[in-house]
């Protein structure tokens, strides 16, 4: 196991290169001008151009990206333009509310789209199923945004059940947090559970059609220990493969819904730099989400084993 982790921790290193240099890339082939919005529209030419050059914005591309690599593999992320503070510290800032509306989004997910998948599995043809079919093809439909406009107008305007926007630090008072949390969170979560629902219901109907299926239910196992403990255990592999795979949508879904629920995480930091041309923070972030992402399917491959006996990490077949 501890040869397998390193492996493929090893081979993560060239993914991350190749980001590294195309977030670099896109980054400053984006029209603007940091040191012209950072002094406005009344500055002078020779003031924009003496910023760039105090900001190191006027070196050669390939002299400033060796230049923030080399930062990159001592832990030092650059400063940022606008907040004047290390992007590490920013990043940080703004971490943990990303964390904890993802943690809530799939936490949502995952309690909708196992039971309802694995229904609509073994249920196949029904009216459950169709629903479930239904549904989630409408929650595909909708983007995250306006799910999230319609969860504000009817939970927190109509009903005043939420906050309409803003965040308070669950750490800090649970019950006010969590209450900040909860439609962001349904908000970004219904669209992958929407995706892991559908994973869920062709996993189950696989393992349901098969014969190990039909010996153990010869043998008198009752239908619900035959669903939830024979079959969902045995369809769990595609199932996580694409919670790791859905992740990177989280994130991404994450950057407009932090915005509009006014959440300071990393996603609406994102927006921010964006708007700004604060090039270190933007590649900063995404460095970081990028890194986030590999982590999480890292951990994904090693629970593979513990899901399924069968799949032996880091041995060669017949071993």
């Amino acid at each position: 196991m501890t040869r397998y982790i390193v492996q493929r921790l090893l081979a993560l290193l060239p993914v991350v290169l190749v980001v590294s240099i195309v977030i670099f890339s896109i980054t400053y082939l984006t029209p603007g001008d940091p040191a012209r919005n950072i002094l406005g529209p009344d500055a002078s030419q020779a003031q924009v151009d003496a910023l760039r050059d105090s900001l190191g914005l006027n070196a050669p591309l390939v002299t400033q990206y060796f230049s923030w690599l080399g930062g990159v593999l001592t832990g030092d992320l650059g400063e940022s333009f606008f907040m004047r503070k290390p992007v590490l510290t920013a990043i940080a800032d703004n971490f943990l509310p990303t964390l904890q509306l993802a943690t809530i989004a799939i936490a949502v997910a995952l309690g909708v789209a196992i039971p309802f998948g694995t229904l609509a599995a073994r249920y196949r043809g029904s009216g459950l199923d169709q629903t479930v079919t239904v549904a989630t093809l409408l929650s595909m439909a909708v983007p995250s945004f306006v799910l999230g406009l319609l969860l504000m107008v009817v939970f927190a305007v109509n009903l005043r059940w939420f906050p309409v926007a803003g965040y308070v630090n669950p750490f800090t008072d649970f019950g006010a947090g969590i209450k900040t949390l909860i439609l962001p969170g349904v908000a970004l979560g219904t669209i992958v559970a929407a995706l892991i629902t559908r994973t869920t219901r062709a996993a189950v109907l696989d393992v349901l059609n098969s014969g190990y299926i039909d010996a153990a239910r010869s043998r008198g196992v009752s239908n619900l220990r035959l669903l939830f403990a024979h079959t969902l255990k045995n369809a769990g592999l595609p199932v996580l493969t694409n919670v790791g795979l859905v992740v990177g949508s989280l994130v991404t879904g994450a950057a407009v819904t932090e915005t509009i629920f006014n959440i300071p995480g990393l996603g609406s930091l994102l927006v921010q730099a964006i708007t700004r041309r604060d090039y270190t923070i933007i590649q900063g972030v995404v460095l970081a989400i990028t890194l986030c992402y590999l982590l999480v399917n890292l951990i994904i491959d090693l629970l593979y084993g513990l899901v399924d006996p069968r799949v032996r990490l880091g041995r060669k077949s017949g071993e």
